[in-house]
């Protein structure tokens, strides 16, 4: 679902007068095709980081709130999907250190070095590890000040403000579905600490313990015109892109490692649809997704409220233009109402 807002999401409060990282983030329209016809699109968003040091490896990730790690192609991976897209060359990064899932050093051509399989809705990653520099922005003119001998976990990049070291996942093989049919290179998880295998893997961990002077937030901004780019921003949020005051939530269960939060009612035309007539309803909020996901028992009770009788209706038509009822999240101290343009293929 497409929202032209911003969501930020904050780990701490403190503020500093530090600049905020901004990136611009690409859209691609993937098309779902059912009896010859294109029913809907799946839609990516997805940005630039660079990975290695001296000379930084470009790639094209997708900013994950729904996962807990940072995984690119690996150079070591021969099949199609991964040759579509950039793969890391462990050999040309200086500061990379060849690790196992808990950071013990290993022999880069062990053949027994741990690997992980990370599942991804349709699909399935099996990768092993690096420890490197990962920026917001292209340093490769930059010398690589830190050690790179130091133990993971103990330093940060070039005391640049959008540098950290984390632990990457390198995919040795990705599955056809669904990454063949993407053109972003791979994935960084925007989860919380407790999605990783270890904390030392968590982006948004690393970058709040090796960076704790920038100001530990991030903010989505989607664009409902693809005349207007949406953004990714670090350290901050661009504050053109907001109508209104900020409104927070708290995140529930933190612990299980999902920004997830509590959702008071849900209404459709201002009448409460029975969801959350249990008062213990909650939703995830998933940048990595491009639909709503609803619980398998209500998701048709939900799609018969949302349906609109079309007199006369053309094969062309686009149901974002027919009007339909609201559809509203009330939150303990605010609310978000999705119109039709919103929730319709």
């Amino acid at each position: 679902m497409t929202l032209g807002g911003i969501t930020c999401f904050a780990l701490l409060s403190t503020v500093f007068a530090l600049p905020v990282s901004i990136i611009p983030l690409s859209k691609q329209y993937v098309p779902v095709v059912r009896q010859n016809r294109t029913v809907m699109y799946k839609t990516a968003y997805f940005g630039t980081i660079f990975v290695g040091l001296p000379n930084m490896q470009e790639f094209t990730v997708v900013f994950d709130t729904g996962s807990g790690h940072l995984l690119v192609p690996s150079s070591h991976c021969d099949s199609d999907t991964c040759k579509q897209h950039r793969q890391f060359d462990r050999a040309i990064s200086q500061s990379a250190i060849d690790i196992d899932h808990d950071g013990q050093k290993v022999d880069p051509e062990d053949d027994q070095r741990d690997q992980v399989e990370i599942a991804f809705g349709t699909g399935e990653v099996v990768g092993d590890f690096v420890y490197d520099s990962v920026c917001l922005n292209d340093h490769s003119v930059e010398s690589l000040h830190d050690d790179p001998d130091v133990e993971p976990g103990t330093s940060v990049t070039d005391a640049n403000d959008d540098c950290i070291k984390v632990r990457v996942i390198l995919a040795r093989q990705m599955t056809h579905e669904p990454f063949h049919h993407f053109s972003f290179d791979g994935v960084l998880g925007l989860g919380l600490e407790s999605l990783a295998v270890d904390p030392a893997f968590s982006f948004l961990g690393q970058y709040s313990r090796l960076n704790p002077h920038s100001p530990q937030i991030f903010g989505v901004y989607l664009s409902k015109s693809d005349d207007v780019p949406s953004e990714i921003s670090f350290g901050g949020h661009d504050e053109r892109r907001t109508a209104d005051p900020l409104q927070w939530v708290a995140v529930n269960q933190p612990e299980l490692g999902y920004w997830q939060v509590r959702i008071k009612s849900i209404t459709v035309g201002d009448e409460p649809f029975s969801l959350c007539d249990d008062g213990d309803c909650v939703g995830i909020v998933d940048t990595g997704t491009s639909l709503m996901g609803v619980p398998k028992q209500s998701v048709n009770a939900l799609n018969r409220e949302l349906a609109r009788q079309v007199d006369d209706a053309t094969d062309d038509l686009d149901c974002r233009d027919f009007p339909g009822p609201d559809l509203v999240f009330h939150f303990e101290d605010f609310s978000i109402t999705l119109g039709a343009d919103d929730y319709s293929r």
